[in-house]
C-alpha cells in the first residue's frame, strides 16, 4: 500500500516549526513576565492615586500574558495546528499584550511627572 511521503514530510515540518516557534515564544513571554513582575514593583512604590488604575492594568497585561501562555500550550497539545495558524493567533495575543502593558508603563511615566 503506497504512503504520501510528501504529506508526512509537510506535517513532520509543520511540527518541527511549531516546536522552534514555541521555544522562541517561551523565552520571549519569559521577558515579558519579567517586564510585568517589574510593573508590579512600580505599582508598590506608585502614589496612591494613581496605583488603584495602575494595579488594574498590570492585572489586565498578566491576563493577556496567561492568555498567551494558554494559547501556547494549547497549540503543543493541538497537532492539526499550522505553524501559521498558531503564529497568527499568538501575535494577536503578543500585540494585546504590548499595548496593554505600554499603557500600564504609560501611567507610571505620568505618575513621575506629576
Amino acid at each position: 500500500m503506497p504512503t504520501d511521503t510528501g504529506s508526512r514530510t509537510h506535517e513532520e515540518t509543520d511540527q518541527s516549526a511549531i516546536l522552534v516557534a514555541s521555544d522562541k515564544l517561551d523565552r520571549l513571554l519569559d521577558d515579558w513576565q519579567a517586564r510585568i513582575d517589574e510593573l508590579k514593583v512600580q505599582v508598590d512604590l506608585a502614589r496612591l492615586d494613581v496605583r488603584e488604575d495602575l494595579a488594574r492594568r498590570t492585572e489586565v497585561a498578566e491576563n493577556v500574558y496567561l492568555a498567551v501562555r494558554s494559547r501556547l500550550s494549547d497549540a503543543r497539545d493541538d497537532t492539526g495546528k499550522t505553524a501559521a495558524t498558531l503564529r497568527q493567533s499568538v501575535d494577536q495575543l503578543l500585540l494585546d499584550l504590548r499595548r496593554v502593558y505600554d499603557d500600564a508603563e504609560a501611567v507610571v511615566k505620568r505618575s513621575h511627572e506629576a
